[in-house]
């Protein structure tokens, strides 16, 4: 008799179920033991299937001795996905992966692909890189550019920085021991059922006295970190964290396939065999985007052409921008330029309506390409449109704390050395602000040669953490309000608080009456740290300040 949605599991069917469910007879339950793909498979077949999920599995995807039926699962999966390009079924299956010693350039292109995702990354501002692995020091050194003529000029480089940052790191810290001697640091201790502040003379045993030091040498070590990971290059490598689905990671390969950069080929193929062994039928259609290559390629030659001998603009750090409606085609066609120059928004929606109606054209269609199915979808561009935007301009090492946002629209141009760079004021009073300065000289110099032999996409290894890199950000008000609330409380970094802070006050010029969604954005300026950095703000190039703080945030 063929079962129906009202039967019940049978005792057999409930007992080959228990290793792959928390709970049997529950109407709520997790999963275990349990392929990917075959879960994926089983959820799909919700949709379609007169069953729950539990017989479901218990009559399609197990063996009559109990064991999952992979088979089955995988080519569920492959028709449903690959052949019928149900591609939210993708989305049904999750893998944990982990991908080390990678640029921090490439966690943050990774990082980019915003849906799907939920990436976790090594913090250059609690993890010291004062020490050698295997007789390198932490960075990497593309194939391409070790098959070049400049790989003794990039090794030589890249060594003088770290070596210039393991000198940095005992004066550093000494430094911040003098600011916050060990006495005047208070951990938080538990006292008759409650808790309260404590000093190095008011704890009571050894293990609060342990619990003070290693808070202690924690927050020195944090804040001479945040001070001299200035001078890392982007080079510097990572290790990276991510949780996924199918679809996530399917356009994570393709999108590495695509790029320029030797590193992110070469990774894409590394992912890919990693996770053929959770979800090879999610990733089995992930290629090289052919279309977007094409595009990027044909845009780069023409905005080089379009803005060739067009000096970069002075522009403040942060600036709303001003969309009218009848500029609409205006805004669009420099959001698609955006990417491939360094210019501001302002100077680029300039250029543009100076532009001929034809030469507008080209732009459009250059940037649409010629699609040859749905699949050939047109970049970020397209997404113009928020009630409110911002261009920024900040250091590498406050974008990467502020890209990580998911609901808004970011497009960030390539980095570089042509919007300068600004050093702390601590490595002054520790006597390396010669040498410092010497990095930022030497890793320009790197920058440019690396463009002179066509190295356009790998030059962006050459920048450091504190050179100036400009992106653009659209949102609604709703997450314009989640963002600066978030990333203004005291324990952030004065550097990105004070570009939040500008973004608010920016918005509430223009509609006041906003203010309640705002009204926990915080405007306090501790220890000046706000203060020293506006200082450096306001200096265009090679300023000499900042502040620093303990920050857990990242």
């Amino acid at each position: 008799m063929k079962l129906k949605r009202t039967d019940e599991l049978t005792d057999r069917e409930k007992t080959i179920l228990v290793p792959y469910l928390t709970d049997v007879e529950a109407k709520v339950f997790s999963l275990k033991n349990l392929n990917p793909e075959v879960i994926g498979a089983a959820l799909a077949r919700y949709s379609r299937a007169p069953t729950g999920f539990k017989e479901t599995v218990a009559r399609e995807f197990l063996n009559p001795d109990g064991t999952p039926n992979d088979v089955k699962g995988s080519e569920m999966i492959d028709r449903v996905v690959n052949k019928f390009g149900d591609e939210s079924v993708a989305e049904l299956a999750v893998a944990p992966l982990c991908i080390e010693e990678i640029s921090n350039l490439m966690t943050k292109i990774i990082e980019d692909c915003r849906i799907g995702g939920s990436p976790i990354e090594e913090s250059t501002r609690y993890v010291l890189y004062d020490q050698q692995r295997e007789g390198r020091w932490r960075y990497v050194c593309p194939v391409n550019i070790r098959a070049s003529g400049l790989k003794d000029s990039y090794v030589q480089t890249m060594d003088f920085i770290f070596e210039t940052y393991a000198s940095m790191v005992e004066p550093m810290q000494e430094l911040f021991r003098k600011r916050l001697p060990a006495e005047q640091f208070q951990i938080e201790v538990e006292r008759n059922g409650g808790t309260g502040k404590a000093g190095l003379n008011g704890l009571e045993d050894d293990n609060e006295r342990r619990a003070h030091r290693i808070a202690y040498n924690f927050t020195i070590r944090s804040a001479a970190c945040d001070v001299i990971r200035c001078i890392l290059p982007a080079a510097t490598q990572a290790n990276l964290g991510i949780v996924g689905n199918g679809r996530f990671f399917s356009g994570l390969i393709s999108k590495l396939l695509s790029q320029d950069l030797s590193e992110a080929q070469d990774l894409a193929g590394k992912i890919k065999e990693a996770l053929d062994s959770q979800i090879p039928t999610f990733i089995k259609r992930a290629a090289k985007n052919d279309y977007r290559v094409q595009i990027d390629r044909a845009m780069l030659t023409l905005c080089d052409d379009l803005f060739q001998g067009v000096a970069i603009e002075l522009s403040p750090e942060v600036v709303l921008l001003e969309d009218k409606d009848e500029d609409y085609l205006i805004n669009l066609l420099a959001s698609m330029i955006y990417p491939y120059v360094q210019h501001s928004t302002q100077q680029i929606r300039g250029i543009v309506r100076a532009l001929p109606e034809d030469k507008r054209q080209e732009v459009f269609s250059v940037y649409i390409g010629e699609r040859r199915s749905k699949r050939d979808r047109p970049g970020r561009a397209l997404e113009y449109g928020y009630p409110i935007n911002f261009d920024i301009i900040a250091g590498f090492a406050e974008y990467r704390d502020l890209q990580r946002h998911r609901m808004l629209t970011q497009q960030r141009q390539n980095m570089g050395v042509l919007l300068g760079y600004s050093i702390p004021e601590e490595i002054q009073e520790i006597g390396k602000g010669e040498v410092a300065q010497e990095c930022f000289e030497r890793a320009e110099s790197l920058y440019n040669d690396l463009l002179r032999v066509g190295m356009r996409a790998e030059a962006q290894y050459a920048s450091l953490f504190n050179h100036f890199i400009r992106w653009n950000m659209g949102m609604n008000l709703r997450e314009l309000g989640h963002f600066t609330e978030l990333r203004t409380q005291k324990a952030g970094h004065p550097k990105y608080r004070r570009v939040c802070q500008t973004m608010t006050k920016l918005y509430l010029q223009r509609h006041p009456k906003m203010e309640p969604v705002l009204r926990y954005v915080d405007h306090n300026d501790y220890d000046q740290g706000i203060t020293r950095a506006e200082q450096e703000a306001r200096t265009a190039r090679k300023s000499l300040a900042s502040g620093v703080f303990d920050d857990m945030d990242e």
